[in-house]
C-alpha cells in the first residue's frame, strides 16, 4: 500500500514540473508581446488570485498541472478571430512559444541535476580502478581514461554507459573507444571475455551486518542443491566450509571448493544448524571491469549536468524502439501519473536506507521526469506542444495556413495515437500494481 506522503510528494512534484512548463510558455509569450488572459498554477478552485496588467494570476487547490490561457481564441460575431488573438500572431512567435515549455523543463532538469550532483556527488565517463582479472585489465586502458563510445554508440554520461552495458551479456565482446587522460589522444580496445566454471550457492543475500550474525538470505535459486534447495529465505548464512563471510576469504573458499559438497552453518529462526548442499556450477566470464569514476571538479559537474538531458532523451527513444519491437515489456518503458507516484513510493518506503540517499534519488527522479515531460510534450499529438510545432512549421514552409479539413484529419489521427499511448501508460501502471511494483 502506498504511503500518503508518497502520494503527496509525487503529485506535488508533478504539479511543480507542469507549472514550470507553463511558466516557460507564459514568460516567452509576455516577452514577445502576446496578450495573455490567465496563468494558473495547479488546477481546481482558486486559493490565491490577483490581477496585474490585465492578466489574471491564480494559485489553485489541486497540485497537479497548470495552464496559460491566451487572449482571443474565440471568434467574433462574424466567425473571425480577433486581431490580437494568439492564432493571429506571426508564426515565428507561436513557434517560440511552443518550444518554450519543453525547453524550460529541460533547463529546470539541468538545474536539478547540477544541484543534486554538487550536494551528493556524481559519476563521470572516466574509468575507475579495475581488478587484475577483469577483461579491461588485459588491454592498454588506464584508470582515468574517458569512454567515448561503446560498440560504436556515443557515450555522453554514465547513464549512456549503464544503458548500453545493460543490453549486453557479460560474455559478449565489447569494443571501446577511449581517450587517454595522459595524452588526450583517442584509441580503441576490445574486451574479450574469459569463460570458466564458477561455484555458486544459488542465493541472493543482504550482506554483513555489525549488529547481527551472518548474511540474510533474501531469495533462493530453484536450481540450488540439484533442484532440492536446502537454504530458505530468511535464513542467515554464518560460515561456508568453516570460513567466516568476509569478501576475500569467501571468494577463495568458493573458488577452491569446485563441485564438492559445501558445509554451511546457518541461523534459522534463531537456531544455529549445520547443513550440507551441492553447489551450482555455471560457466561464466570474468568481469568487464568498466567502472565509472566519481567526478571531482566543477568542469565535470557542469558537463554532466548539461549532457544528462541528452542521454535521457536518447535512452528514452531507444527504449521506445525496443518496446515497439517487443523486446521489452510496456510497463518497463511507459509510465503514467500513477506509475510515477509508485516510483516515489518505492523510494520513500525503501527500508534500511539513509534519508539523504532517498532525497538524492527523489531529486534525480525529478530531473529525469522534467526532461521526460519535455520529450513527451514534443510528440506531434493533439494537445501537446509538438503538434503546434509541426503545424506552425508546415505553415512556415508552405507560406499559408493548413486547410481546416487537413488539420481535422491530422488531429483525429493524432488523437487516436494519443489515446493509445494513454491506454498503454495506464496499462503499464496497472501491471506494476498487480506485480507489487
Amino acid at each position: 500500500m502506498m504511503n500518503i506522503w508518497s502520494i503527496v510528494i509525487g503529485l506535488f512534484g508533478l504539479g511543480i514540473l507542469a507549472a514550470v512548463h507553463e511558466i516557460g510558455h507564459f514568460l516567452v509569450a509576455k516577452w514577445l508581446g502576446i496578450k495573455i488572459e490567465e496563468l494558473s498554477i495547479f488546477v481546481g478552485p482558486s486559493l490565491i488570485h490577483w490581477n496585474r496588467k490585465g492578466v489574471d494570476y491564480h494559485i489553485r487547490l489541486i497540485p497537479f498541472g497548470a495552464y496559460v490561457r491566451f487572449f482571443g481564441l474565440e471568434t467574433d460575431d462574424d466567425g473571425k478571430l480577433l486581431p490580437e488573438s494568439y492564432l493571429n500572431q506571426p508564426r515565428w512567435k507561436r513557434l517560440l512559444v511552443s518550444v518554450a515549455g519543453p525547453l524550460t523543463n529541460v533547463v529546470f532538469g539541468i538545474l536539478i541535476f547540477a544541484v543534486t550532483f554538487s550536494i551528493f556527488g556524481f559519476y563521470t565517463t572516466k574509468l575507475d580502478n579495475f581488478g587484475v582479472e577483469d577483461q579491461i585489465a588485459k588491454t592498454i586502458a588506464k584508470p582515468g581514461d574517458r569512454v567515448e563510445s561503446i560498440n560504436g554508440e556515443p557515450v555522453y554520461t554514465d547513464l549512456d554507459m549503464s544503458f548500453y552495458l545493460s543490453q549486453l551479456m557479460n560474455d559478449d565482446p565489447v569494443d571501446l573507444r577511449l581517450v587517454s587522460q595522459a595524452t588526450g589522444e583517442g584509441y580503441d580496445v576490445s574486451l574479450v571475455p574469459e569463460i570458466s566454471p564458477k561455484t555458486f550457492l544459488g542465493v541472493t543475500v543482504l550482506t554483513k551486518s555489525e549488529e547481527e550474525r551472518g548474511w540474510e538470505i533474501l531469495s533462493v535459486d530453484p536450481e540450488q542443491n540439484n533442484g532440492a534447495p536446502v537454504l530458505l529465505p530468511g535464513d542467515r548464512l554464518v560460515t561456508v566450509n568453516g570460513a567466516p563471510l568476509f569478501d576475500e576469504i569467501y571468494r577463495n573458499v568458493m573458488e577452491e571448493n569446485g563441485d564438492k559438497t559445501l558445509t554451511l552453518v546457518i541461523l534459522r529462526e534463531g537456531v544455529e544448524m549445520e547443513v550440507q548442499m551441492e553447489p551450482i556450477i555455471r560457466r561464466v566470464s570474468n568481469y568487464r571491469g568498466i567502472y565509472t569514476a566519481r567526478g571531482n571538479d566543477a568542469g565535470d559537474l557542469i558537463k554532466q549536468s548539461l549532457l544528462y538531458p541528452v542521454s535521457i532523451i536518447r535512452v528514452s527513444v531507444m527504449a521506445l524502439q525496443d518496446m515497439f519491437k517487443g523486446e521489452v515489456e510496456v510497463q518497463d518503458v511507459l509510465s503514467g501519473p500513477v506509475g510515477m507516484v509508485m516510483l516515489v513510493n518505492s523510494v520513500v518506503e525503501t527500508p534500511q536506507v539513509d534519508n539523504s540517499i532517498k532525497v538524492e534519488q527523489l531529486l534525480q527522479m525529478a530531473g529525469l521526469i522534467s526532461v521526460g515531460l519535455a520529450f513527451s510534450n514534443m510528440l506531434p499529438l493533439p494537445g501537446l506542444d509538438g503538434n503546434a510545432l509541426v503545424l506552425v512549421t508546415v505553415e512556415m514552409i508552405r507560406g499559408k495556413k493548413i486547410s481546416e479539413k487537413t488539420e481535422r484529419v491530422l488531429n483525429v489521427i493524432g488523437f487516436v495515437v494519443l489515446i493509445a499511448l494513454v491506454i498503454l501508460a495506464l496499462t503499464s501502471d496497472i501491471l506494476r500494481i498487480k506485480e507489487g511494483f
